[in-house]
């Protein structure tokens, strides 16, 4: 499937503010992958579909995880609005015809992060938080900081996002907490 193909068939699977949202995401993760160096075909896709998922009803999670096979672990579970990540990549792969693994990476972890993150995996990241449609406290610091270093960039919004997470009380993913634990290491 092409790129234009991809586009019509994700314009008819979400709302149209997070189409627009996706649209954002596409022209970031390119913008970004040209400055730091990474493949902008790949970001662009990546951003473009990272959110395939997020517009489904309960019952069509159920059935797409009964379709692929897919077991989601305890924390994912727990934290269910993550869940889109994992079966974004599950259905770019088999809905969209995306095989590259670097482009799946990139959608599936583009909510919790990982340790090692790629910088395809950094761009979409970094991409999905500070599109030109976000308005939150603390975004025009990473957008910033992305203008020049992805990995400040990256370890801002990774801290935004345990601090989030934190102030509200809720679960915050293993893989959220593997990213954080690998960036102080690398610091020290």
């Amino acid at each position: 499937m092409n790129k234009k193909e991809m586009q019509s068939k994700l314009h008819k699977a979400l709302k149209k503010k997070r189409f627009e949202h996706s649209l954002g995401v596409r022209d970031e993760a390119a913008r970004m992958a040209e400055r730091f160096g990474a493949d902008t075909e790949k970001a662009y896709i990546a951003g473009l579909l990272h959110d395939c998922a997020k517009c489904l009803k309960p019952e069509e999670e159920k059935e797409l995880i009964t379709r692929y096979g897919y077991e989601p672990d305890e924390m994912t579970r727990l934290c269910h609005p993550v869940l889109h990540a994992p079966l974004g990549a599950l259905i770019a792969r088999h809905e969209y015809g995306v095989e590259d693994e670097e482009i799946l990476d990139a959608i599936r972890y583009h909510t919790v992060a990982r340790a090692d993150m790629t910088l395809l995996d950094k761009i979409v990241y970094i991409a999905d938080v500070t599109e030109p449609n976000r308005d939150y406290d603390g975004v025009e610091l990473i957008r910033r900081l992305a203008a020049k270093n992805i990995d400040d960039a990256y370890r801002e919004a990774v801290r935004q996002a345990l601090t989030h997470n934190i102030k509200k009380e809720t679960i915050i993913h293993p893989n959220t907490l593997d990213a954080w634990n690998e960036i102080c290491r690398k610091k020290l």
